[in-house]
């Protein structure tokens, strides 16, 4: 893993808790490959309560 930053990215994250993590593995899933997830410290490090209670909320189906 690098830690340098890209000079550009068709998609930027900014947040590598469970919602942004989440949000970057469906993103490379659907093929759109130059995605930079930003975070601070250690992912999901920062991940709150608020955030989990979305999870569910974000599935298509519930099959």
């Amino acid at each position: 893993m690098s830690n340098s930053l890209p000079s550009s990215a068709r998609v930027v994250i900014v947040g590598g808790g469970v919602i942004g993590c989440s949000v970057a593995y469906h993103l490379t899933q659907l093929g759109i490959r130059d995605v930079v997830l930003l975070e601070r410290k250690t992912l999901t490090c920062g991940t709150t309560w608020h955030a989990a209670g979305l999870v569910p909320t974000l599935r298509a189906t519930y099959a």
